[in-house]
């Protein structure tokens, strides 16, 4: 979701699904994703199932990213990929189906700021 998101409000509104036990505290902060190229993947990153190539979809059409530190979760409607910050290796990557409820929340915020 490029554009014009009110990212003060989203993390407000994350925050209280945070307060309520939806989403998990380590969540961090959301953001509006930056463009990465995955350079690589260790051997956890596809062990959901997804290809290097579906996950660099999920990177490319994420709505929002959240700030965890070193690492960055990228949320598309299809999926989520998270990369590391420093080498842009690819450690996790699950399709839309894997969803918890938490990410589930997250997307409804999503979409009510569109």
């Amino acid at each position: 979701m490029q554009g014009n998101c009110d990212y003060d409000k989203i993390n407000k509104d994350i925050k209280l699904l945070v307060q309520r036990g939806i989403v998990n505290p380590n969540i961090g902060k959301a953001k509006e994703p930056v463009p990465a190229q995955i350079a690589d993947q260790n051997k956890h990153a596809l062990k959901h199932g997804v290809t290097l190539e579906e996950a660099q979809g999920f990177v490319d059409n994420a709505i929002v990213m959240f700030d965890q530190g070193n690492r960055s979760l990228y949320v598309s409607n299809e999926g989520n990929a998270v990369l590391l910050d420093e080498n842009r290796f690819l450690i996790s990557a699950y399709r839309r189906d894997k969803f918890d409820p938490g990410i589930l929340a997250i997307l409804e915020v999503m979409n009510d700021v569109k």
